[in-house]
This record gives structure tokens, sequence and C-alpha cells, in this order.
């Protein structure tokens, strides 16, 4: 009986061993999953704001290329151009 006791008392704390072993590298690959998801969010909201950011720039340069007075209005407060005959007031902020 003792050999008995000993080979289950041995398989026991096999078993207990390998479980610790495999529950230490679930928990790395969890907290590496966990990281990945909080990098996902990251990104998708960075991602959200480019493409915004993106459609606004389209409807700008569609501005740009088909509306004239869009085009006039741009050149005179980014440019600071005038018509002849006119005059620029610039106030300080």
């Amino acid at each position: 009986m003792t050999a008995r006791r000993f080979t289950n008392l041995f398989f026991a704390v096999l078993f207990i061993g390998a479980g610790i072993f495999a529950a230490a590298f679930l928990y790395r690959d969890y907290q590496h999953l966990d990281n990945l998801r909080s990098e996902n969010t990251v990104l998708s909201k960075r991602h959200d704001a480019l493409e915004d950011e993106s459609s606004k720039r389209e409807a700008q340069l569609k501005s740009l290329q088909g509306d004239p007075e869009y085009v006039e209005s741009v050149i005179r407060t980014k440019l600071n151009y005038a018509k002849d005959g006119e005059l620029i007031f610039r106030f300080e902020r």
C-alpha cells in the first residue's frame, strides 16, 4: 500500500504543479490580451477622429474647387488679401 500511496501522492503533486504552471501562462496571456484590447480601443478612437478630420478636409477641398465665394473668403481671411481700393483693418486679439 505504501507504493500505491506514494504513486497517488506523486500524481497529485504533479497534477497540481502542472495546473499552477498552466495558470501562470494563461494569466500572462490574459494580461497580453487585455493590453491588446485597450490598445485597440485607443486606436479605434484615433481612427474615428482621423476619419472625421478627413471628411472635413474633403468637404473643404470640394468647396475650394467649386465655390468661388468660398475661395474668395478664404483668400481674404487666411492670406489677408484685399480688392483694389479696399482698406484692411487689423485688430489685436
